[in-house]
């Protein structure tokens, strides 16, 4: 199946669905006891036509970035979209430097195609981390640079800064998590208006809520899913994919729910049924 894509910034093509890898490999520090569960999960999903995989130095202290590049390893590079993140513990100027020459190492690729700030940090002056931002896009280490978990006032920071295509922010955003995200709030008040109005586009992380479901057992997204022949999560992600200039980027493991994913993304909910579930938060 073809995933659809818009065009950011005039700058680059991106799927609005993606694959995200937190979790895989370990959360802070490595777990190899699934490795080979993930890497297939990986392929199966680039079988079935996704092609933008999300990681972060963070994930699995690395372990992960070295999972995708197995999954990756017989694929062409040059139709897939890798994301990864440089910690916000990281956004000294030779840390960040250092922090994406070590990321490309363990994804054994010689570019990624968007490096995001994993989290503002206010200890560090942020004109140091872009000046290393701007360094690395010149030198082509990195296509495009995005945010993740990023204030609209840090936003705006970021783009007095550079000259560069800002492509993304990436925010905890579902159905149920508005403007009460664990790291950033305000998302649909201010950030994702703000966002929006530079052309940045929304990369929603935790998109289906974790694959919890309690949330999901409403008699509105029940006769929303009964009408599409869905089920409640596509549902839940195709309100996300069905609004402008917004990813999801949900971990999925299996392939029945890589399958389901992908055919949320060809879910068309009208009008009406939008701001209902707009206004179910």
């Amino acid at each position: 199946m073809i995933i659809p894509e818009i065009t950011i910034q005039d700058a680059i093509s991106m799927p609005i669905l993606g694959f995200g890898t937190w979790e895989m490999g370990g959360r802070q520090s490595p777990d190899k006891s699934e490795d080979d569960k993930f890497v297939r999960a990986m392929q199966l999903a680039l079988e079935n036509g996704i092609r933008h995989i999300d990681t972060a130095a963070i994930y699995g202290n690395g372990h992960t970035e070295e999972l995708v590049a197995r999954a990756i390893k017989t694929y062409n590079r040059e139709k897939l979209l890798i994301t990864s993140k440089v910690s916000g513990d990281q956004l000294a100027y030779h840390d960040v430097i250092n922090a994406a020459h070590n990321s490309l190492k363990r994804l054994q690729t010689a570019y990624l195609d968007l490096y995001l700030l994993h989290w503002p940090n206010p200890d560090v002056p942020i004109e140091e981390t872009m000046k290393a931002i701007n360094e690395l896009l010149e030198q082509g280490f990195i296509k495009h640079f995005g945010l993740s978990n990023f204030s609209a006032e840090q936003t705006a920071e970021v783009l007095r800064l550079t000259d560069a295509p800002l492509i993304t922010n990436q925010l905890e955003y579902n159905l149920f998590t508005r403007n009460n995200g664990r790291i950033t709030e305000d998302v649909e008040a201010s950030i994702i208006p703000f966002c929006q109005s530079k052309g940045i586009s929304i990369t929603a992380w935790r998109p289906v809520l974790k694959g919890a479901t309690n949330p999901l057992q409403q008699p509105l997204i029940n006769e929303i899913a009964a009408k599409h022949e869905a089920t409640r999560m596509q549902i839940a992600l195709a309100w996300l994919l069905n609004k402008p200039l917004t990813l999801a980027i949900p971990k999925m493991t299996s392939e029945k729910h890589i399958l389901e994913n992908i055919a949320a993304t060809a879910i068309k909910l009208d009008t009406n049924e939008m701001d209902l579930l707009d206004n179910l938060a």
